[in-house]
């Protein structure tokens, strides 16, 4: 039996979309909510462990040089 579209998309991006809403400081709109779920359910788990990652260094820093 398949999940229902969508649920376990979301539950791969809503890492990704924390990251995001922590670095912008904001909670993302619904079309960026969107993007971001179309956009991480093309990744398999050793790729989003890497995004993740890389976003996580990226912000991290963003938040030393502030």
């Amino acid at each position: 039996m398949r999940p229902e579209v969508g649920i376990d998309n979301h539950r791969k991006g809503s890492e990704i979309k924390g990251i995001f809403e922590d670095g912008l400081q904001r909670d993302l709109s619904m079309e960026e909510n969107l993007l971001i779920n179309n956009w991480v359910q093309h990744f398999n788990k050793e790729e989003r462990a890497t995004i993740i990652n890389m976003m996580k260094e990226l912000v991290n820093k963003h938040k030393r040089h502030d």
